[in-house]
């Protein structure tokens, strides 16, 4: 954002602000060859954003993306160009809410704090998973593995109409191709909130000892599936988009 005052210095806009501070500051200097001397916190600042942003701006323009500097894209400019993971669209859809995708974005990286983890890390001494009490707790078998996990998998792969392979899931999403894309966005929202709730359930287990039911689960999950569909401004009936709640 502050590299928008460095964009005003660069066109030399005709503000009274920028005046001044080529009155006071630069006198006459090529701004991007200038360098402060015992000048104001906020003078400085600016100046250190300028050289950031000094690769972008040839003889005053700013070629870091076409058109004028703006915040989005001198923002995209340091970013860089970077590929998206081919699980990209199975964590973040306009149909998933940001916790959602957080945590699904933690799983498909194997970087859940699981108790193999934690005791990797010296944190924790007994690896059982508590649901079991007889496996090693890991992102795979809390999430899949479980005779808890998989029976709320089951349910939801009955609601949605639909099979896929849980111990592949990931896999699965990426290569699944659907010709509606609202019953994928439904079916890849629905995936990650049953991921969420399960990695909510086992820390609720752990916390105050306590389990909920597979089908009382699974039905919160239709809710807030449905409940999110319909708040939507692009809202679609739910029987138009051939999964049947």
């Amino acid at each position: 954002m502050i590299g928008k005052f460095v964009w005003w210095l660069a066109e030399k806009s005709d503000h009274l602000w920028i005046r001044w501070v080529n009155h006071i500051y630069i006198k006459g200097k090529h701004l991007m060859d200038y360098t402060p001397c015992n000048t104001s916190w906020t003078w400085r600042k600016i100046c250190q954003v300028k050289e950031l942003l000094k690769p972008g701006f040839t003889n005053g323009v700013w070629t870091g993306s076409p058109g004028p500097y703006s915040v989005s894209t001198g923002y995209n400019w340091m970013k860089g160009v970077h590929l998206k993971v081919p699980w990209y669209p199975l964590i973040w859809s306009r149909l998933i809410i940001p916790k959602h995708s957080f945590i699904g974005w933690l799983t498909v990286q194997g970087r859940l704090y699981t108790k193999d983890r934690m005791l990797s890390f010296g944190m924790v001494t007994n690896g059982l998973y508590e649901f079991c009490l007889d496996k090693q707790e890991t992102h795979e078998h809390i999430l899949y593995q479980c005779e808890y996990s998989m029976r709320c998998w089951q349910l939801l792969q009955q609601w949605l109409g639909m099979t896929f392979p849980v111990h592949n899931l990931i896999t699965w999403c990426i290569r699944w191709r659907c010709k509606s894309l609202l019953k994928k966005q439904v079916v890849m929202a629905s995936i990650m909130t049953l991921i969420y709730h399960l990695w909510y359930a086992w820390n609720v287990c752990r916390v105050e000892a306590k389990i909920e039911a597979p089908w009382s689960l699974v039905k919160r999950i239709k809710e807030e599936i449905c409940v999110r569909c319909r708040s939507k401004p692009w809202a679609f009936d739910l029987q138009q988009a051939t999964v049947q709640v």
